[in-house]
């Protein structure tokens, strides 16, 4: 990982040490992964759908991951969502969402 990125993804709060303790040489590849997977439509499809058991899996699936990632970024984000799919409030999960997609795509820029 060239300085130029690590610092990038320094400036969104992503914890890069922490994921490099987890991953070792493959972080660039499982960082790119996660953020460039399904997870994000699954949950989101799932809240649509109101299949409160898979959405609250699929979100505990990945804030794990990001945990491992070192995505501080996503932490309250997650935790929020996790709590709203709790209530099933559909409209805020989704609203949260949102953020989390608009700082997905800013980490895809960064790691191009």
């Amino acid at each position: 990982m060239t300085e130029e990125k690590r610092a990038q993804l320094l400036r969104l709060k992503i914890n890069v040490d922490k994921g490099l303790e987890s991953y070792g040489e493959s972080y660039e590849e499982q960082l790119k992964r996660f953020i460039c997977g399904y997870d994000f439509m699954k949950l989101g499809q799932a809240v649509n759908g109101e299949r409160w058991e898979s959405a609250a899996m699929c979100a505990r699936r990945m804030t794990m991951e990001a945990e491992k990632l070192g995505l501080d970024c996503f932490q309250r984000q997650f935790q929020g969502m996790r709590q709203n799919i709790a209530r099933k409030d559909s409209q805020e999960v989704k609203s949260i969402l949102s953020l989390v997609i608009v700082k997905r795509i800013q980490i895809q820029d960064a790691l191009k």
